[in-house]
């Protein structure tokens, strides 16, 4: 499996629509869920998304790139269960 960085993952055109500190803030949030098992990068996500401001939406198609991106190095096992556990708190 491909060892990819946040650099490299914020680039996906699904952020281009994204302000910089938005994208500085997922760039830091993937950092600290690295090394981490799914069940220690849950509680980090979801803190994440309750601090960000109420006015931030994101589009189903970012939704997913940020999913895809904050779990690249993960299993594919790791990135299902990830997901149906967002899905199930309507993340």
């Amino acid at each position: 499996m491909e060892n990819r960085t946040a650099d490299t993952i914020l680039n996906d055109k699904a952020f281009d629509c994204m302000d910089k500190n938005t994208k500085e803030a997922l760039k830091r949030l993937y950092e600290n869920i690295q090394g981490k098992s799914q069940q220690e990068a849950l509680p980090v996500i979801i803190g994440f998304i309750s601090s960000l401001p109420k006015n931030i939406s994101f589009t189903t198609e970012q939704k997913k790139a940020m999913i895809s991106a904050l779990f690249a190095n993960s299993s594919e096992k790791e990135r299902y269960g990830i997901m149906s556990i967002l899905s199930m708190l309507g993340l």
